[in-house]
């Protein structure tokens, strides 16, 4: 049951945030007409979230994971109530849609460490592994089917009913992670201020050498997923010239690459053994080449099902091994160290990104993201040294 319910709200929660930024994004370049909008929405958006990071991953270790969870879900909800409110009244513009997409990556910074620490809580050590591959997929699935849905949706019907379908994904969201039978760990009691477990944290992390290095190998997954699918509806519309619907179809590839990711995840976990990340690497840059290169439709969906593939194996399976490799009382500081991490690397390249887009094109965006790519390549090397690296990722293989 816990299982179940761990893997239905992972699959709500992706469908509903994917869904959403498929239509906000196409409706942003709708109105603006400029892909430069687009890099700082995506930069813009996750200012507030990367400024409440180690605050949130403190309350995490805290606080009671499954409520802080239905709390983020209840957020996004009534932030998407909003949206569609304005949208009736056609009050939508530039300024309410960087707002509302703000008060998202928000809720979305306190969800993904609520329920990742909650996982690392309910279930054994040893099945860890198995359920972030399995949660990751289903969480990749639900952003497959947000991305078909949505690319449909914005082609066939109105912006209203497509903010409308995400909306409902929310709650629905929220009641899964409600039905999830959880007892809090006894903890003791605490003492040290906010301030002192936010040093603490800092402390355990300067002194680990292995959590440093992955999070240098998800930073650079993160960046690359996270611009591939911002910068994607500029790059439909003005290099391959197609619609609303190929750009649903794109999107849903990157989200299918995913998807066979996490199916696949324990069997390239074993095969790869401590070159997981590594091998990764080297899917993700000939993804970005075969986009960035050609206008063949047919290669850029190949290209993209790569970059969905390769990423999401650095990120699901590397975050697997960070939470193995974490003391229970650090999980929620380490998941939010972590995502503090992830989102600054999109905040300084947002823009930067936006105007080579608006420059030069928004092929370039693809064909720049080979340069920290081969920067991961280089840097997981040292990683492939550090013993308990090798110990995690080959007795758990």
């Amino acid at each position: 049951m816990k299982e179940k319910a761990i893997l239905s709200s992972y699959f709500l929660a992706e469908f509903g945030r994917t869904m959403y930024f498929v239509v906000i994004t196409w409706v942003l370049f709708d109105i603006t007409q400029d892909p430069f909008y687009t890099g700082l929405l995506v930069s813009i958006g996750f200012v507030p979230g990367l400024l409440l990071n180690l605050l949130f991953g403190v309350v995490v270790d805290r606080f009671n994971r499954k409520t802080l969870a239905i709390i983020a879900n209840l957020a996004s909800s009534i932030a998407l109530i909003y949206l569609v409110s304005i949208q009736l009244f056609h009050f939508l513009n530039v300024i309410q849609i960087f707002l509302v997409h703000m008060v998202l990556q928000v809720t979305g910074s306190l969800l993904r460490p609520s329920v990742q620490a909650l996982v690392a809580e309910i279930f054994p050590r040893k099945q860890l592994p198995k359920i972030y591959s399995q949660a990751g997929a289903s969480g990749i699935v639900g952003g497959l089917a947000g991305a078909l849905v949505g690319g449909l949706l914005i082609a066939t019907t109105s912006e209203l009913i497509a903010f409308l379908v995400p909306l409902t994904a929310f709650l629905f969201a929220t009641l899964t992670i409600s039905l999830i039978a959880y007892t809090q760990q006894e903890k003791k009691e605490i003492k040290t201020s906010l301030l002192e477990d936010l040093k603490g944290g800092f402390t355990y992390l300067h002194g680990n050498q292995l959590l440093i290095l992955l999070f240098v190998m998800m930073f650079i997954g993160q960046l690359v997923f996270h611009t591939s699918v911002g910068f994607l509806s500029a790059y439909t519309r003005e290099f391959l010239q197609q619609t609303a619907t190929i750009y649903g179809f794109l999107d849903a590839t990157i989200s299918t690459g995913g998807a066979v990711a996490g199916i696949l995840g324990s069997w390239w976990w074993v095969k790869n053994k401590f070159k997981l990340h590594l091998r990764a690497f080297f899917i993700v840059g000939a993804g970005l080449l075969f986009c960035s290169l050609t206008t063949n439709i047919l290669i850029a969906f190949i290209g993209f099902f790569l970059i969905g593939l390769g990423t999401t194996w650095i990120r699901i399976l590397l975050q697997s091994v960070q939470q193995m490799a974490t003391d229970s009382n650090y999980h929620g500081r380490m998941a939010s160290f972590r995502m503090l991490c992830n989102q600054g690397s999109v905040v300084i390249s947002g823009p930067i990104l936006g105007w080579v887009a608006s420059t030069w094109g928004s092929q370039f965006v693809y064909l720049s993201l080979v340069i920290p790519v081969g920067l991961g390549i280089l840097c997981s090397l040292p990683l492939m040294k550090n013993a308990k690296f090798l110990e995690i990722t080959i007795h758990n293989s």
